[in-house]
């Protein structure tokens, strides 16, 4: 936990100092905007809720193909607590959330954490798979001003040889290993493979990453009311796929990294800095405060449910 807490304390002086210097003359009375068009930012947070709920879904989903059935609200309401302690502790909120299922539901630790590595692996293929039309549309330009042109050739490398090695380990060593422990964190991992009805996770991952999509057109439409909607869903699409690298790096919340790289992307596309500034504000500050509201009362859920006595807990 020392560890954890010297990288995040790290990770906040970078992302504070990125924070500062894309608000260093932000103007903050343009805030005022948002008050004046809250409909489209209410919209932006049910469709932002809506993806955490298709998220929990394919969760419980997941658990059920591991053999371990679950109800949804326990893995909603254990995901919504571990995405408030990842934005003060990045990765920690993914075993928080494991350590609950065990708590509320006795689902063992392992199993439930090799269906996170799981999940978080899919969603890093879709990202990269809504990225592709951003670089083939925008070109390789767009990822010079990423700084990542140079190590496109390495991230595609290490994601194929990253699948090869995930199949070997399960052939030679988790499915044969004596470890009971490597044994249900292979178990979890691979349920994926396993779920069913197969159509119905393939639908709730498209539609997490739709729900992320329709928040930002909606954040945007406030920041912007003049412009047609139609005209703010391909930026909308390019921050979020910017807001997914600025999420996987290891800051507290996103702070600094979002809103460096959002600005950064926003004003290659010929966004006035006053807006994309908002837009980048607007954007971040919707996602924090309703992980904040939502983890708080997963916590109430928590302090009310009633846990299976400890005796009857089984290995984490």
């Amino acid at each position: 936990m020392k560890r954890r807490l010297i990288e995040a304390g790290i990770g906040l002086l970078i992302g504070g100092g990125l924070l500062v210097w894309v608000l260093r003359d932000f103007a903050w009375e343009k805030l005022s905007v948002l008050g004046k068009h809250w409909e489209w930012i209410a919209l932006g947070g049910i469709s932002m809720t809506g993806a955490h709920f298709l998220r929990a879904w394919r969760w419980q989903l997941m658990l059920q193909s591991s053999g371990h059935p679950t109800d949804r609200t326990a893995p909603w309401w254990a995901l919504m607590v571990g995405y408030l302690v990842n934005t003060a502790l990045p990765r920690v909120g993914e075993v928080v959330r494991c350590t609950l299922l065990w708590r509320w539901r006795a689902l063992p630790v392992t199993v439930s954490l090799g269906t996170v590595i799981a999940e978080r692996l899919i969603d890093l293929l879709l990202l990269a798979f809504l990225a592709l039309p951003v670089v083939v549309t925008e070109g390789t330009g767009w990822l010079e001003v990423l700084g990542l042109k140079a190590y496109l050739p390495y991230l595609i490398a290490a994601g194929g040889i990253g699948l090869i090695i995930g199949a070997l380990l399960w052939r030679y060593w988790f499915a044969r290993s004596r470890h009971r422990w490597i044994h249900e964190l292979g178990k979890g991992f691979f349920s994926i493979l396993a779920v069913r009805p197969r159509h119905v996770a393939i639908g709730l991952s498209v539609g997490i990453w739709i729900g992320y999509w329709g928040a930002l057109v909606g954040v945007m439409a406030a920041c912007v009311p003049q412009a047609p909607l139609a005209t703010l869903l391909w930026p909308a699409l390019i921050l979020l796929v910017g807001s997914g690298l600025a999420m996987a790096l290891p800051v507290p919340g996103g702070i600094g990294t979002f809103h460096a790289i959002g600005l950064v992307l926003l004003l290659s596309l010929g966004w006035e800095k006053a807006l994309a500034q908002l837009t980048v504000v607007a954007a971040h500050a919707l996602q924090t405060l309703l992980v904040i509201a939502l983890g708080l009362m997963g916590i109430s859920y928590g302090a009310l449910v009633r846990t299976p006595p400890v005796s009857s807990l089984p290995s984490r």
